[in-house]
């Protein structure tokens, strides 16, 4: 019997874990924030973490970042909370479109989060993308979260309001600091918010 035994766990000692697994199994232990961090530390952290970076040849390699935000979930307290909206709007900060895609997602299901703090979350990220001059992130936001969107369904959607007040921000912001944001990509985010606000 010792001798089976110790077979098995000279076997489980010897079990080669491929990179992917490896990396979920520490990362799932760190903060989310902390993942914006490793994504700096090299060219492979980034592709291991962001989807849209894999080409052909490493697609069997893509997907770590959306298994890390589903095993986020439910959100059921408020450091899960803020950790998690940390995360979008670091997303957002950075211009990252296919996180803050996959990071919105989620939120729109109820049984991931509090329907008042994916409105609020949405709204946030609106404003800052808004701000940022990043036509890029406010049109995923609107895509998942708009008047028109799917978020309808679950009346966790953003309204009229919500674009005229992303509007407001990024024209304040201008007022501030002019040349924070270039003309011609204010414009751009300024015309899409005004088509929402109509």
């Amino acid at each position: 019997m010792a001798a089976v035994c110790s077979q098995r766990d000279t076997g489980l000692l010897n079990l080669a874990l491929n990179d992917e697994t490896a990396a979920f199994l520490v990362l799932r232990l760190l903060p989310p924030r902390t993942w914006w961090q490793l994504r700096s530390l090299s060219r492979e952290w980034q592709q291991l973490l962001d989807d849209s970076d894999c080409g052909e040849a490493v697609l069997a390699r893509c997907g770590l970042r959306q298994c890390l935000v589903e095993g986020l979930g439910p959100l059921r307290t408020a450091n899960s909370e803020v950790d998690f909206a940390g995360c979008v709007y670091k997303a957002v900060h950075h211009g990252s479109i296919a996180a803050v895609q996959e990071l919105m997602r989620p939120l729109a299901v109820d049984s991931f989060a509090r329907r008042l703090f994916a409105v609020a979350v949405a709204r946030e990220a609106l404003v800052q993308a808004a701000v940022a001059g990043d036509l890029a992130s406010v049109s995923v936001v609107l895509k998942e979260y708009g008047p028109d969107s799917p978020a309808v369904a679950t009346k966790r959607n953003l309204c009229k309001e919500d674009a005229l007040m992303a509007l407001k921000a990024a024209a304040d912001w201008h007022q501030m600091s002019p040349e924070d944001v270039p003309d011609f990509r204010r414009a751009a985010v300024s015309e899409i918010l005004r088509t929402t606000c109509c």
